[in-house]
């Protein structure tokens, strides 16, 4: 069981912060509070494995809370969970050993990176006396694996659109055998215009579909799209 005590400012992001360590598996919550000073008191009372520790804190600072803890010599595992963006700040934190470094807003995806490297850091603590490449190399690599592997694997479509959708427009344009437009489009899969125009404009974007301007005699020219078959591969990672 990991026990965790969560030191936020932000009411709200602390919240979010235990909604997120509450979906994982074998976690205690020991403590959720807003400064380092109710911060010391836990401590000095709970066993705590596991800081999620802002930066911009009342009073002492979370980069100074963490030299504190490297002097004193505390046995536990820090997660800098905060909006600071600087260089400097990083260096610190890096300095101090943190295990990973989130800067708001994250993913649920990305925190259970960062406590998956935890968890194997706490692996390695837990030999006896030595451990080797392959559980070493669990801990340094997991999290930029693991976030690539996520990040080649699934994409998040643009505000307003829905996977569910795209996907039956993608069913539709692969019965296609000739340039269509939006009308046609939309007619076959029950959507408005407008709404399918959302979806062939960012097809068209991420070059899973080609235009073309047609032009006529009388009125505006319309535009048509053709699945390019050579880029069937960009859609993937947004299904």
């Amino acid at each position: 069981m990991t026990k965790v005590l969560i030191i936020e400012d932000d009411p709200m992001v602390a919240m979010l912060n235990q909604q997120y360590i509450q979906q994982l598996s074998a976690v205690e919550i020991v403590g959720n509070v807003r400064n380092v000073a109710d911060a010391r008191v836990i401590l000095d009372h709970e066993t705590v494995d596991l800081l999620l520790l802002d930066v911009y804190l009342p009073g002492m600072t979370g980069i100074e809370f963490l030299a504190e803890l490297h002097e004193t010599k505390k046995e536990l595992s820090v997660i800098l969970i905060t909006a600071a963006n600087d260089v400097a700040t990083v260096k610190e934190a890096i300095y101090y050993g943190v295990v990973d470094y989130l800067i708001k807003p994250f993913t649920f995806e990305r925190f259970k990176v960062a406590f998956t490297k935890y968890l194997e850091l706490n692996k390695v603590f837990q030999e006896d006396e030595k451990t080797n490449q392959t559980r070493l190399d669990k801990f340094f690599n997991v999290g930029q694996l693991s976030e690539q592997r996520a990040t080649q694997a699934h994409e998040d479509l643009p505000k307003g659109l829905s996977k569910l959708t795209l996907k039956k427009i993608q069913a539709q344009i692969n019965q296609e055998k000739i340039h269509f437009s939006t009308e046609s489009l939309a007619s076959k899969v029950g959507l408005s215009r407008i709404s399918t125009k959302k979806y062939l404009a960012f097809l068209a974007e991420i070059g899973y579909l080609t235009e073309e301007m047609e032009y006529r005699e009388v009125g505006r020219p319309i535009t048509l799209y053709k699945k390019n078959k050579d880029q069937q591969q960009v859609i993937e990672k947004y299904l």
